[in-house]
């Protein structure tokens, strides 16, 4: 009488048909077939040495957590691809847009011009840029003159010092100030127009973020974009 009641009261918690069609890896065990092991085990249990309660208790919180950290990771891994998606749709409406990058290289194209922007902590008396091609040659110094702290705009028109048009290619575009009478190098932020985006893939095969492919020939993530304009 003792198992026939005990049975009674486990099938009311665990109501499962033996004709059940649900598909499940032969190596997953399901938080039912962990109560049907206990019932099982309490039918069969010695009725002088009876099963501790609370380490039937004990057990199923033990498979009960074990079941919500595998739910929470599957919602996790739910919330990153989404926010995957949604970061790559956004990325996708800055095609044909500038991004503003810092390093100072830029992509010099027929007929263009070279943009970009310094940033000065204090104001200056005297900014001046300085303009290289990929063979190290200084081509063009653009004296700016004076300036106060902020963001500085600045453009080179394409042209050498000697006034013939520099050849189409990569520039390195850097930039002195003179601060407080000292000479000090200045960082310098480049425009590229943003031509495509692709996805990053880790070596696991999972998302690693969305890249812009710039006209300059450079893959960035967006999170080291400055600007877009």
């Amino acid at each position: 009488m003792i198992n026939t009641s005990t049975e009674n009261s486990f099938s009311a918690l665990n109501p499962v048909s033996n004709n059940a069609t649900q598909e499940k890896s032969n190596d997953e065990l399901t938080q039912a077939d962990f109560i049907e092991l206990l019932v099982a085990q309490i039918k069969n249990q010695d009725p002088t040495e009876p099963m501790d309660s609370s380490e039937f208790m004990n057990q199923l919180t033990q498979s009960s957590v074990v079941n919500g950290l595998d739910e929470l990771q599957t919602s996790f891994d739910s919330l990153s691809t989404k926010l995957t998606s949604d970061q790559s749709l956004q990325a996708a409406g800055l095609v044909g847009k500038s991004a503003l990058l810092p390093g100072g290289e830029g992509l010099l194209t027929t007929g263009n011009s070279i943009s970009g922007q310094i940033s000065l902590a204090k104001p200056t008396s005297e900014v001046t840029i300085n303009i290289f091609n990929s063979s190290g040659e200084q081509v063009r110094t653009l004296p700016l003159g004076a300036n106060g702290a902020g963001d500085m705009l600045f453009k080179w028109d394409g042209f050498k010092d000697d006034g013939s048009v520099a050849a189409p290619g990569n520039y390195l575009v850097t930039a002195d100030a003179l601060i407080d009478g000292n000479q000090q190098a200045i960082e310098v932020s480049l425009e590229s127009r943003i031509d495509s985006i692709s996805i990053n893939q880790n070596i696991d095969g999972s998302s690693g973020g969305t890249l812009l492919n710039l006209a300059s020939g450079q893959s960035v993530s967006l999170n080291d974009i400055q600007q877009i304009r």
